[in-house]
């Protein structure tokens, strides 16, 4: 008899196999990060949110005297809201030295009525050029929510 933890385990890998037959993104087969309050800056790395827990954090290498910043392409903005963004310059004298920017998101109560998983797309753009479409500036971030069972 399978214990909910085995379950949970092969119903998962059902899943991942499942999104990999039909052609679909899969989520990264990696670990799953918990959130903290520290930025999550690993992209290959699905953050986990609960609704005790449900603010996060994404830190994104940018450097805006380019004229390159990042933007929101794509995100759940019916579970996911945006609470702000900052940037900070790297402590240094060079002129034209890149920097950080950290956007500060909160999933939203309705999201933890079932495990979801959501997907936030940035690209790094110059507002007056239009994007690549190789997607070469473009970083997507896997959320999942969790819920009490």
């Amino acid at each position: 008899m399978l214990k909910i933890g085995q379950f949970t385990l092969v119903a998962g890998l059902f899943f991942l196999y499942t999104a990999v037959a039909s052609g679909e993104t899969p989520l990264p087969a990696s670990q799953l990060v918990t959130a903290s309050s520290d930025p999550y800056t690993d992209a290959n790395r699905a953050i986990t949110v609960t609704a005790d827990n449900p603010e996060f954090s994404i830190r994104l290498k940018s450097n805006p005297t380019t004229g390159y910043r990042w933007y929101l392409k794509a995100w759940p903005n019916t579970w996911l809201k945006v609470m702000g963004l900052d940037y900070s310059a790297n402590n240094t004298a060079l002129v034209g030295s890149g920097g950080e920017e950290v956007w500060h998101f909160k999933v939203l109560p309705q999201a933890f009525q079932a495990r979801m998983l959501m997907s936030i797309e940035f690209v790094s753009i110059q507002p007056w050029n239009m994007p690549k479409a190789d997607n070469s500036n473009s970083q997507t971030f896997y959320v999942v929510t969790e819920i009490k069972e």
